[in-house]
């Protein structure tokens, strides 16, 4: 059995069949991920003036809860996180790092506050 420790728990993960095994760390991955969403969502304009050294608006606001309340309930990428889930898979003991986790939030976050614009070349 393996123990996989969250951002507020451990989770626990029988050793069996490897897609079960990668289901079930894709369902603690996404667990986590939400509960990184939940905290910042507590106070979402304290966390962007800290990282973005901003202030929005209300209707940027809500688009910014409504984008982090979409990611918080989607499946994380098994692709994205590879490293996190080798390291899950040879180790039985296993503290889940935040910070990747926080550069896809933050990813999401920068793209509605500095929305990339094209340029028409003639």
């Amino acid at each position: 059995m393996k123990s996989v420790r969250i951002a507020s728990t451990v989770k626990h993960i029988e050793e069996g069949d490897e897609r079960v095994t990668l289901f079930r760390i894709q369902e603690i991955l996404s667990e986590h991920r939400a509960m990184l969403i939940t905290g910042i969502l507590t106070d979402l304009p304290t966390y962007l003036q800290f990282k973005f050294y901003m202030k929005v608006d209300k209707g940027k606001l809500e688009l910014l809860r409504d984008k982090l309340m979409e990611l918080s309930s989607s499946k994380v990428s098994l692709d994205r996180y590879l490293d996190i889930v080798h390291e899950i898979e040879k180790n039985s003991n296993y503290r889940v790092p935040s910070q990747e986790f926080f550069k896809e939030i933050d990813s999401l976050l920068d793209s509605v506050l500095n929305p990339t614009q094209l340029k028409l070349v003639r």
